[in-house]
């Protein structure tokens, strides 16, 4: 079956940001309704407003799964 596969199918879900309990797919689910900056997934999941140590990570979310003509400011 060549079937393309939701960006939440293709990783495992995983803790991303402990303070505040959000998950990967949380994540993931946010960029794709549109909050495709880190203070749009900041406001509406409070990730990197605890100790900050998911910041990277978040970045890095948000470069992998944000479309192109999305991540210019």
């Amino acid at each position: 079956m060549d079937e393309k596969r939701s960006p939440l199918m293709q990783k495992p879900d995983y803790l991303v940001c402990t303070c505040m309990e959000v998950m990967y797919s949380q994540i993931v689910a946010a960029i794709a309704q549109g909050k495709d900056t880190f203070k749009a997934l900041s406001d509406e999941l409070g990730v990197g407003t605890g100790c900050s140590s998911c910041v990277d990570e978040v970045m890095q979310i948000l470069q992998e799964t944000s479309k192109p003509e999305c991540n210019e400011s």
